[in-house]
């Protein structure tokens, strides 16, 4: 530890020259001692002083409100429902991977939304799946009955091995996380989704479905297993 050595008592700037008592003391501020009470006396006793005082207490209560905004915005962020904020933007990405392409179901363009190829009441754990999303015409998504035109889509633009696997999902186990972790994941999910905006691309088919499996990796909210699916592998001499 570094040791403090004694010294006089005794000013050494402009607002504390010519104060001081001048006894040894180890602790001393502007010069002043603060064991043997000068220190308080020129804070408490003079214009310089009593200034002093008043900066550091509008410092401190600066620094309180800085402190209960942090906190505020803390509990602001808590209070999110991050799961669903994890959805939205999984959409999202999903929406720009398939960007310049027609609805699945109805063959239509128009606005495009993240269509869930097993719907999201029950089918919750795959929920976030890139794999189970594709897109849909903001229309087409509002019917149920058009699941069914969905799934033909899919199997005609990626067959019926793809079909296969996405049904398969289904038996992904439930997945359990805390609101911050989901936080967490939507933060993620962000950093991809921003990346695929600034690459503004129109993806070949199987690169549609490579990036939903690097990016189900990213993510890593699922057992790898229910992650990748290898269109190339399934689908030879396709782009």
């Amino acid at each position: 530890m570094l040791k403090v050595n004694e010294k006089p008592c005794k000013g050494v700037n402009s607002d504390t020259k010519g104060l001081g008592c001048g006894k040894p003391t180890k602790y001393r501020v502007l010069g002043l001692g603060k064991t043997c009470g000068c220190y308080s006396d020129f804070l408490i006793n003079t214009e310089a002083g009593k200034l002093r005082l008043k900066k550091a207490e509008i410092n401190g209560k600066s620094k309180v409100q800085k402190e209960k905004k942090k906190k505020t915005r803390e509990e602001r962020l808590q209070d999110i429902n991050w799961s669903e904020n994890l959805q939205v933007d999984i959409n999202s990405i999903v929406r720009n991977l398939d960007k310049g392409l027609t609805c699945l179901a109805r063959n239509i363009r128009g606005q495009m939304h993240g269509g869930h190829v097993y719907a999201r009441g029950g089918n919750q754990t795959i929920r976030y799946n890139l794999h189970n999303i594709h897109r849909q015409s903001a229309h087409s998504n509002r019917y149920q009955n058009d699941d069914g035109l969905l799934r033909e889509g899919l199997v005609k633009e990626y067959g019926s091995d793809y079909m296969q696997f996405i049904s398969s999902l289904r038996q992904t186990p439930s997945i359990h996380f805390s609101n911050k972790e989901f936080r967490e994941l939507t933060n993620k999910a962000r950093v991809i989704l921003k990346e695929i905006k600034n690459s503004n691309r129109v993806y070949s088919k199987s690169e549609r479905i490579e990036l939903r499996s690097r990016i189900n990796l990213e993510l890593g909210i699922y057992q790898r297993r229910f992650c990748e699916f290898e269109y190339k592998k399934h689908n030879q001499n396709v782009a």
